[in-house]
């Protein structure tokens, strides 16, 4: 392992984008815990550390490292609907539902945010709620976004009366 003390805090922030990029995961964790360690860590580390302890499943840590991001920038839209997902995977879907309800309250039209709630809506028996989030997902996504056909299979799902499990978090990311 490198000396870390050789680097600014920005430069170890750079090399963990690296190594995350390479699937070195390791190395950018080290380097990330490091900054992470020190008072004048980089914004940006707080969410790379999120992102990569909730790919490891350690979600709470993720969790953390998410609120922590969001205290600084609360505006940050894929943070935010981010630590919704750590929420879903922790099995705290109200707290998720009500982190997505917030950031549409903003951004009314974020494809994952109107999808995963849509989800967790079905999950709840609140059919005119998951479609009312499908429909406006579906008026204003292109349909080439990913989202565009998951909502279409979801919808017609629902129309069936079939009630979807939540994926996890880990899932999503091999989507």
């Amino acid at each position: 392992m490198s000396n870390f003390e050789n680097f600014d805090l920005d430069e170890l922030t750079a090399l963990a984008r690296l190594d995350i990029e390479q699937s070195r995961v390791e190395q950018a964790l080290g380097k990330l815990k490091f900054v992470l360690s020190t008072d004048a860590a980089p914004t940006e580390a707080l969410s790379m550390a999120a992102r990569l302890y909730a790919q490891l499943g350690l979600f709470e840590r993720a969790k953390v490292l998410f609120e922590r991001y969001l205290s600084i920038r609360p505006d940050a839209v894929e943070e935010e609907f981010q630590l919704g997902m750590v929420q879903l995977d922790k099995g705290e879907s109200e707290q998720a539902l009500a982190t997505w309800e917030g950031m549409l309250k903003r951004l009314p039209t974020f494809p994952p945010g109107l999808f995963y709630s849509a989800l967790i809506l079905n999950r709840q028996g609140k059919m005119a709620e998951a479609i009312r989030n499908l429909d406006v997902l579906l008026q204003t996504a292109p349909a080439d976004n990913l989202y565009f056909g998951r909502s279409k299979e979801l919808l017609a799902s629902i129309e069936r009366g079939v009630v979807h499990q939540l994926p996890t978090l880990s899932q999503a990311y091999q989507s």
